[in-house]
């Protein structure tokens, strides 16, 4: 029989084409991902079967090529073997997969949407945790570990089937799984003195990037330093001003962002389910407890009218309630300019 059609062989193609689904994921390439994970699911299923009997590898119809090649009597210049769908429905009858498993079926329609242009997924459909599951349910099935297989994309499919994990804190918790598998690509090679550098210099970058007080396209924000919890580099927890500036009232809210492995978070939820507390105090430049208003930035506002003493007034009061007064000053260090 053809090496190709073994199953070690097809075990290890479809774990190729698992890393590249996940590392597409990663970038949040959703096409690729849909691809790569149905054609690694497909290779799954075709290597269970043929370790069962590669005879379950035929297709049923056109000639008896597959046949002779696959009994070694007769090798052809072209074998033909179960599509992904055939394969998968030879599994249920085997009991290796459930008879019904709606977002397995919609996987694979996908990724042949994908192919034929024409992918359009479901509102409630999650694809990675669903290549997750079917792919650890026919893992054991070939004799091999988990861990081996995901190497180091483990960690992220663990919390894409784990059901403890719900909502927001499971898709935070794959983030942040993302994040540092981005940022470990990104070192792989990197002398272990070199990252200590560059992790130096992501942080001066954050500081240089500017704490405190910040205005951009008309929305007030106050960035305090944070660590990241994806990389622990220190990132911006940015708090945007209601009321002031283009910013209506009410819609003002909380975020983060790391500039070392670009781990993002939006809103309260998000930032609890990442262990960013929203009752630590704001800080200043220099990881203070401590509001400082920088005169220099007030004075640029006020002199092009994009505040006036009031605004600034409204933001010291904004951001004084935003943590414990007793452990938290807002200091407006500023010279005295008209507007």
């Amino acid at each position: 029989m053809d090496s190709a059609l073994s199953y070690l062989s097809l075990y290890w193609g479809a774990r190729k084409f698992a890393h590249s689904a996940m590392d597409a994921h990663a970038r949040n390439d959703e096409e690729v991902f849909l691809l790569h994970a149905g054609v690694s699911i497909e290779r799954l299923a075709k290597a269970v079967l043929s370790k069962t009997t590669p005879f379950l590898l035929m297709e049923l119809k056109g000639g008896d090529e597959t046949l002779f090649h696959l009994a070694g009597v007769k090798e052809a210049e072209k074998v033909r073997t179960a599509g992904a769908s055939q394969a998968i429905g030879r599994l249920r009858a085997m009991d290796v997969l459930p008879k019904k498993d709606t977002d397995l079926d919609e996987l694979i329609e996908l990724r042949n949407g994908v192919a034929h242009l024409s992918a359009n997924s479901s509102e409630t459909f999650d694809g990675l945790a669903t290549f997750a599951r079917v792919s650890n349910t026919l893992i054991p099935h070939l004799e091999k570990d988990l861990a081996e297989f995901w190497d180091q994309w483990y960690g992220a499919i663990e919390i894409a089937v784990s059901e403890v994990l719900a909502g927001v804190a499971r898709d935070i918790s794959g983030r942040i799984e993302q994040a540092r598998n981005r940022l470990a690509r990104r070192l792989q090679d990197v002398p272990e003195d070199a990252v200590a550098i560059i992790y130096s210099n992501a942080n001066d970058a954050a500081e240089a990037g500017g704490f405190g007080i910040r205005a951009q396209c008309g929305t007030f924000s106050y960035h305090s330093p944070r660590a990241c919890p994806a990389c622990n580099c220190t990132g911006h927890l940015i708090i945007t001003i209601p009321g002031v500036g283009t910013t209506p009232e009410g819609e003002g809210g909380r975020s983060f962002y790391c500039p070392l492995c670009s781990f993002m978070t939006y809103g309260n939820d998000e930032l609890e389910a990442a262990g960013i507390s929203l009752s630590e105090p704001l800080k200043n430049a220099h990881g203070e407890p401590s509001i400082d208003l920088d005169h220099s930035a007030l004075d640029e506002l006020l002199k092009c009218g994009m505040i006036d003493n009031d605004g600034i007034a409204y933001i010291a009061q904004f951001l004084a309630e935003q943590a414990d007064p007793n452990i938290l000053t807002v200091s407006i260090n500023r010279t005295t300019t008209s507007p």
